[in-house]
């Protein structure tokens, strides 16, 4: 239930910042967030300090994105290297809901406008500036899951002189024109000896098809119709999605009802695999077991956290999000919704089938929803996990090279610390058995010398000037693949999210390009919010 003083806050919030913007059809400020995640509201607040107005757009009703969404546990890599605002908030070690009232307290002290509910839907440019962007109002639905078409299209104008992209998808870098990627590159693209297809994270000893032995019955469900291709060489496949959950087996959990068409026939790849003793908790790559089911006091973080997940029994539906990064909205609105739909029929299948286990079906038929976390969406969390969708191409790519140290720009605008944190990507035939496509973690090749801190320049979160003049993209920076796999961390997002506000701010002030920001007048400001951006020594 919802406390008197949350209720207090958000009938104020309501009130002072309406929601939906139907009572206004646009909007100006001096710079425009798009995506109220972590990272954008650093961008919007720091941008309030340096004297400018601001509003951020959010298509959820909810700020923080998966700082709040379910990813309270926060990866930081080496905390040395997070300073800025970032450090100050997450060490608080909060879970999602507090979090989540962190970022309306912010926006609320700093009077920011958030319309929520709205998704950009056109941009309006003169030359290489953005003039304007076009919002649809499509609120989520009851669980939280975007909507495949709007409720009013076209419902309110934006106008802004700067604009910072800071979601997850980068919509709004996509349809102002700016050059992006997503999928994998060769080896050979950017030298990168991680890059490309990567050997097979585990085979499983189950047969793929319907009709086991004939392939020409096809293949059973959730296994893809693909063929693996040579190491090394690119596709356009995307690290597996999905929910941080967030369990308990208390007497006041929120129940997890099952899906209203179950069909157990959906689920035989993991019967089969139960029934084979196939190993389906172990990915052959990761050290141990499949422990996230494990509760803690009655409380069960996260099903799926950590690399123990990394398995064929896992809460991710492989292969089902190839088309997510670049889709459309009615295409991820149903990719979501099957990542939900999968969760609710694999829990069932794990309660009522008799190839599960014991223990496991125990345990399973004691888990529901932890109560005080998502209680808007009966439990279930509002933000899908996208570990990566597009990426920018600029001026400046950041690859493997820049992990291994073996780099050093001069005009860094943060730093970052993680390993090359890749998960699977499909399941798909190998030979009569089930294989686990890609996906592993690695601290191998990060430089020692400075404990795997690297630098991310003022340039790779800027447009190619003949692009956009008047953007900024903190959350898909301009990375390679491999890169993206250890910058895609919250507290790097945010260090990013407050360099850029601080950046757009100046631009504004100085009325040029946010390519001719001068970083000898842009680095002393970053110094002063206590960012870091030099490597150890």
């Amino acid at each position: 239930m919802t406390s008197r003083r949350d209720f207090i806050v958000a009938t104020f919030a309501a009130a002072a910042f309406p929601r939906t913007g139907f009572a206004v059809d646009d909007d100006s400020a001096d710079i425009c967030i798009y995506g109220g995640t972590a990272s954008g509201v650093m961008a919007a607040v720091t941008a309030v300090k340096q004297g400018r107005t601001a509003v951020i757009v959010e298509p959820s009703r909810w700020l923080g994105g998966m700082t709040g969404g379910g990813l309270s546990h926060v990866d930081w890599g080496r905390e040395k290297a997070v300073g800025g605002s970032a450090l100050s908030i997450l060490s608080k070690n909060y879970d999602d809901a507090q979090y989540r009232q962190v970022f309306q307290d912010l926006v609320m002290k700093y009077r920011i406008r958030v319309i929520y509910e709205h998704r950009v839907s056109a941009v309006q440019k003169d030359g290489t500036s953005i003039r304007s962007i076009t919002l649809d109002h499509a609120p989520p639905d009851a669980l939280g899951c975007p909507v495949a078409t709007p409720t009013k299209a076209g419902a309110m104008t934006i106008t802004a002189r700067v604009f910072i992209d800071c979601s997850y998808e980068g919509d709004l870098m996509a349809r102002a024109g700016v050059s992006y990627t997503w999928g994998r590159e060769s080896r050979d693209e950017y030298g990168e000896s991680l890059a490309g297809v990567r050997p097979n994270l585990a085979v499983y000893d189950i047969d793929p098809y319907v009709t086991p032995g004939d392939e020409k019955s096809g293949l059973l469900p959730f296994v893809q119709d693909m063929k693996a291709q040579p190491e090394g060489s690119a596709d356009r496949l995307t690290m597996g999605y999905g929910f941080r959950w967030k369990f308990s087996r208390d007497a006041d959990r929120i129940p997890m009802d099952p899906p209203e068409n179950y069909d157990p026939k959906q689920f035989e790849l993991y019967r089969r695999g139960f029934k084979n003793k196939a190993g389906i908790d172990m990915g052959r790559r990761m050290k141990g077991k499949l422990n996230a089911f494990e509760p803690a006091g009655g409380r069960i973080h996260s099903i799926g956290q950590g690399n123990l997940a990394r398995a064929l029994l896992a809460p991710t539906n492989y292969g089902s999000n190839a088309a997510y990064p670049d889709g459309d909205y009615a295409t991820r609105a149903r990719i979501w919704k099957a990542d939900q739909e999968f969760m609710r029929g694999m829990t069932h299948f794990l309660r009522t089938d008799d190839s599960v286990p014991d223990k496991l079906k125990q345990l399973a038929t004691e888990l529901g929803f932890q109560r005080g976390i998502f209680d808007d969406t009966h439990g279930w969390p509002h933000q899908l996990y996208v570990r990566e969708a597009r990426r920018m191409n600029s001026d400046y790519v950041v690859t493997q090279k820049d992990l291994e140290g073996t780099t050093d720009p001069e005009d860094s605008v943060g730093l970052a610390s993680y390993g090359v944190d890749d998960w699977p990507y499909a399941t798909y035939a190998h030979e009569g058995k089930v294989a686990l496509y890609g996906g592993e973690f690695s601290m191998l090749y990060l430089d020692e010398r400075h404990e795997g801190i690297y630098k991310i320049p003022y340039r790779a979160i800027t447009p190619k000037q003949s692009e956009c003049t008047n953007l900024l993209v903190p959350v898909c920076v301009s990375a390679s693949h491999i890169a993206m796999t250890s910058i895609r961390m919250e507290p790097v997002w945010m260090i990013l999210g407050e360099s850029a506000g601080v950046a757009a701010a100046m631009a504004v002030t100085e009325k040029i390009p946010v390519q001719q920001v001068t970083y000898s007048k842009l680095d002393p400001k970053l110094i002063a919010l206590k960012q870091r951006l030099s490597r150890p020594a």
